[in-house]
């Protein structure tokens, strides 16, 4: 009896195994002698090679029948005389796995505490300690509070349920001019290194016209929220389809810049000029960090006097000139501006900007 129940779990120890301790990348593959052993020590009983064939045979029918693998393909196969494993079509690859360590490594408000159950989970590919690597954790105090509010978002966008925020203006460590807000919330959106809900202001949206819903969207900063509440007795504005919802999203995100965003979109046409092409390289690398051209860029743009024109399509939104004014702290780099709207405004901020110095002085 007690052989037959240590043979049920034999089974589920050699999934684990395979799931867990081996890799597809991995080279060094795993013998029928090794698998002996490891089941030893866990299971303190020895089993013979002919389980251990048919006990693979079966884990191999089970991914198949569950579609885990392609039609055809077995997860477990021998090489030689040692097994190997391939993907399973909902597994997790080391890059994959690196890449979550890496981002929740880097994000300000979680707990790097999570990456060590991704490492448990997934061994194998954190043979070497990743806290050794070139990412910096930015493990500080963990907000648990807005963890939770973020939570929140999720379940009214799933849910279709309106929130009631209360949204300020940060100062220092402090909220000011905070303000009740009841929003339906559509999105999630992550720039300039903080959470952002993007939602239907309820306000502005019952003054509108159901076809003209997209132009109540707002984007609300997570860092600048003091409290999130299910608004049970409030009404949620959604968009007739989801297709709606979605042209209404991707626009607002194309007419963004720096998490501002407008109505007003122009088409933007400038002039680059350094001293040397990697003087205008410099300028337009930074440049374009925040403003995506309307076309590809290539090297047969960049003219052989370190001149580079560049077009365009991008929200009238206050960063907007505040970044283009970066271009021109490069030394050695000049800017031409085309659009006479535009040109005409830079010039205006930068005549209030000396008019400002020149009262201070």
């Amino acid at each position: 009896m007690a052989n037959s129940e240590l043979s049920k779990l034999k089974i589920l120890y050699l999934y684990d195994y395979f799931k867990h301790n081996m890799s597809s990348f991995d080279d060094e593959g795993v013998t029928v002698s090794e698998l002996i052993e490891y089941l030893q020590q866990k299971l303190n009983n020895t089993f013979e090679r002919k389980s251990i064939y048919a006990d693979i045979s079966k884990i191999n029918e089970y991914v198949s029948r569950t579609q885990k693998v392609k039609s055809g393909s077995a997860w477990i196969y021998v090489e030689g005389k040692k097994y190997r494993k391939s993907e399973l079509e909902d597994e997790i690859t080391i890059d994959e796995a690196r890449l979550i360590v890496d981002a929740i490594n880097t994000t300000p408000f979680t707990s790097t505490s999570i990456c060590s159950k991704i490492k448990t989970m997934f061994p194998k590919y954190f043979v070497n300690d990743c806290s050794a690597r070139a990412l910096y954790p930015h493990d500080g105090k963990i907000d648990h509070k807005r963890i939770m509010w973020l939570n929140n978002f999720r379940n009214a966008i799933e849910n279709s349920r309106a929130l009631e925020i209360s949204y300020g203006y940060k100062l220092g460590n402090e909220l000011m001019e905070v303000s009740t807000k009841y929003v339906s919330p559509m999105a999630l959106d992550w720039e300039n290194n903080c959470y952002y809900l993007i939602a239907v202001d309820n306000e502005i949206a019952g003054k509108l016209d159901s076809n003209m819903l997209a132009k109540a969207l707002r984007r609300y900063r997570l860092d600048r929220v003091d409290k999130v509440v299910i608004a049970k007795k409030k009404p949620f504005f959604g968009f007739a389809s989801d297709i709606m919802r979605d042209e209404a999203l991707k626009a607002l995100l194309d007419n963004s810049l720096s998490a501002y965003s407008s109505d007003s979109v122009v088409n933007l046409s400038i002039l680059i000029k350094g001293r040397s092409a990697i003087d205008t390289l410099k300028a337009y690398n930074a440049f374009a960090t925040r403003v995506r051209p309307a076309e590809n860029i290539d090297d047969t743009r960049l003219g052989s006097r370190g001149e580079l024109k560049l077009e365009f399509r991008v929200a009238d939104v206050p960063t907007l000139y505040t970044d283009l004014f970066e271009i021109m702290t490069f030394e050695g780099v000049e800017l031409k501006i085309e659009n006479d709207s535009i040109r005409e405004k830079f010039n205006q901020y930068l005549t209030k900007a000396m008019n400002t110095i020149s009262s201070l002085s």
